[in-house]
């Protein structure tokens, strides 16, 4: 996955960092077969680590939009109390 061509877009309320990330419908097709919060926390994990960042991920969604034909990945993202993150291979 080309995590250059996501979109991405945060909140924070109370420091609590709430994140979405946009990609094509199409890219994400190349590498699943359905939309799954599993698979939302991997392609979160593995571009949380790709930007560096060690914030946790929690409460995943994932949804479809077939107006613009993107794939939407909600979730929290945890720093508060936070040790560096061990990422998951």
């Amino acid at each position: 996955m080309n995590f250059d061509n996501f979109i991405e877009k945060r909140r924070v309320d109370n420091g609590l960092h709430s994140m979405i990330l946009e990609l094509s419908a199409d890219e994400y097709l190349e590498y699943y077969d359905e939309l799954n919060e599993d698979y939302a926390m991997n392609i979160l994990d593995s571009y949380l680590e790709y930007r560096g960042d060690d914030g946790r991920p929690s409460d995943v969604e994932i949804e479809y939009d077939g107006e613009y034909d993107i794939v939407r990945i909600k979730a929290n993202i945890h720093y508060v109390g936070n040790d560096h993150t061990t990422y998951r291979m």
